[in-house]
């Protein structure tokens, strides 16, 4: 349910005060159109007998509405509006509980990344290679000269292989 804006609660009461009003000239005009009141020949005087009267009971009307319904409505609107605004206060405190959980989660990977930043930039191996991505040698990479002329055996000792890359077995003499 929406909330009502102070326009539309005045809008409600304007048409209950005017189906209300209408309702009690109804009732004059039924009243009068029965004869069970003043009754006069005059118009003017059968005009202001039944505005005097319609206007008496739309006061009693409005007192006794007000003594009776208007005060409990009021008590009920004043409660109503003060737990929009506690739950409108509570929404706003865990909104900026939540920012400040978020700014301090923010910089404590803040500070974790810049230490494992500090971490890398201190670390021996990233300097080689950094200094090897820069073209700096640094006197650590090797200087002899590799022999071309030679394949490198990776493999156990010289033994042979079956073709189908298992180790042959030994013949014995």
């Amino acid at each position: 349910m929406q909330p009502q804006t102070p326009q539309n609660k005045d809008e409600l009461r304007v048409l209950g005060l005017i189906s209300f009003v209408s309702i009690l000239v109804g009732c004059a005009i039924a009243v009068f159109d029965a004869g069970l009141w003043l009754k006069d020949e005059s118009t003017y005087t059968n005009a202001i007998t039944y505005t005097m009267g319609a206007f008496t009971l739309q006061g009693m009307a409005y007192f006794i509405y007000k003594m009776l319904a208007q005060d409990s409505m009021d008590q009920r609107a004043v409660i109503s509006n003060m737990q929009r605004s506690m739950s409108r206060q509570m929404q706003n405190q865990q909104m900026k509980f939540a920012q400040k959980q978020m700014e301090m989660e923010i910089r404590k990977q803040d500070a974790i990344f810049a230490k494992q930043l500090e971490d890398l930039e201190n670390d021996p191996e990233v300097k080689q290679y950094l200094a090897m991505m820069n073209g700096e040698s640094g006197g650590q990479t090797p200087q002899h000269k590799a022999n071309k002329q030679e394949p490198l055996k990776l493999s156990g000792g010289g033994r042979k292989r079956n073709p189908d890359g298992t180790y042959a077995k030994d013949k014995k003499e």
